[in-house]
């Protein structure tokens, strides 16, 4: 079984080419331009264990005005920083399907593969935004999401 130990530096590794993917993409900042202004921007993503892999994995996401501040890999036992205004949680096997575009993340939502925790009446209001967020992750290594058995 895989542990959080054995993908650390393959996540750390993502998170950094998500979060530049993220500011080197217009749609995104436009979409979210006014997002983490008048509410928290942060947001954290929760992998669940899935096949091969024991550990979840935590990435919490600092988004404010279009663009990533930083996102940090979290120890399974580690809390955020401060408290995300949404928590966006899937097996990992679902954000694989999510990241190569196989499934829609409000199709996801809606069939409940996809959980969203917090103010999802904001996320509902950054659909786009949170397209993009999808979209993001093509300029992205995808070694993460295909490097063991996820189901």
């Amino acid at each position: 079984m895989v542990k959080f130990e054995d993908l650390k530096e393959e996540a750390e590794k993502w998170a950094k080419e998500y979060c530049e993917a993220l500011n080197n993409n217009k749609d995104y900042e436009e979409a979210a331009k006014n997002w983490g202004i008048d509410q928290e921007g942060a947001m954290l993503y929760l992998m669940e264990g899935s096949g091969e892999v024991e550990d979840d994995l935590k990435l919490f996401l600092d988004l404010k005005v279009g663009k990533c501040i930083e996102i940090k890999v979290l120890r399974p036992n580690e809390d955020p920083p401060r408290e995300p205004i949404l928590s966006v949680s899937a097996p990992m096997y679902t954000w694989k399907k999510i990241a190569f575009q196989e499934l829609d993340p409000i199709k996801a939502l809606m069939a409940n593969k996809l959980k969203i925790d917090g103010e999802i009446a904001l996320a509902m209001r950054y659909s786009k935004a949170a397209a993009e967020l999808t979209k993001s992750t093509e300029n992205t290594d995808p070694t993460l999401l295909t490097k063991y058995k996820l189901e």
